[in-house]
């Protein structure tokens, strides 16, 4: 699980509404190089590297985060019940050199975090309705089920997307995953989903050069695991990416993303 690691994984792509168990304690981190080697050779005896698809073994992710004209998702990250709206979405390649390509599944998800927990409510979505939310034909909040919060918030449409390379490794009964996301930049929604075709977002906002290491688990963590997150404290991180890019969004320059060779 380092930048020079090739295995990858994309998490579970089954048609569910709700995850299932859900990993409900996470914590963030900044960690330098050496601080992800040093917790990945702690880790390594309880946990393997996961590869989703072998043919398109470096797996990213392209995440839209949605919010009102009020900004009421930002500004729920200021209480003790922050919540974010996003439509995710899946790409792979072959070769680090070779531009990814969307894959095809797509998910709009509502989180919740409340202290060191978090609840995570996902459907799946079509392709004519992912593009339907990224053009602000379709409101999200119609295509998930009624009880969720955020519904008084109004009116919503896509702010910014996070672009990232995941890897990840995970405990053999899914209790544990760690998930190290390098390349991480926030740039303007994309106008269009397309299985197969390009998934590199190309109106940039920032970029940061740092990776990001997230750990996840489900009840109480196993001593292996609470003795290797010492480890990382001096690296811990509170912001999610929503907040960074809403942030880099709303004091922001758009520059060009420069495309990958082809």
């Amino acid at each position: 699980m380092s930048g020079a690691e090739d295995a990858v994984f994309i998490e579970s792509r089954e048609d569910v509404v709700q995850p299932s168990p859900e990993l409900d304690h996470e914590r963030r981190f900044l960690p330098s190089p050496e601080g992800v080697a040093s917790f990945v050779e702690a880790v390594r005896p309880w946990t393997e590297p996961l590869v989703y698809d072998p043919e398109q073994p470096h797996a990213f992710t392209r995440t839209t985060y949605f919010d009102t004209e009020r900004l009421d998702f930002l500004a729920s990250c200021g209480t003790k019940r922050p919540q974010r709206l996003r439509l995710r979405e899946y790409a792979g390649s072959p070769h680090l050199a070779q531009p990814p390509v969307l894959t095809g599944p797509r998910f709009l998800e509502v989180k919740m975090t409340t202290g060191a927990r978090r609840t995570k409510t996902r459907c799946p979505v079509s392709e004519e309705a992912a593009n339907a939310l990224l053009s602000g034909l379709a409101q999200p909040l119609a295509l998930l089920p009624p009880e969720l919060p955020g519904r008084a918030f109004g009116p919503m449409r896509p702010q910014v997307t996070a672009w990232y390379r995941r890897s990840t490794r995970a405990t053999a009964d899914g209790g544990v995953r760690l998930t190290l996301d390098e390349e991480l930049s926030f740039a303007l929604p994309p106008g269009h989903s397309e299985t197969g075709g390009p998934a590199l977002p190309t109106r940039l906002i920032e970029r940061l050069p740092a990776p990001l290491l997230e750990v996840k688990w489900r009840g109480p963590p196993p001593r292996w695991l609470a003795q290797a997150l010492t480890r990382l404290v001096p690296f811990e991180s509170r912001g999610s990416k929503f907040e960074q890019g809403m942030r880099a969004l709303l004091g922001s320059t758009v520059t060009p993303l420069p495309r990958l060779p082809r």
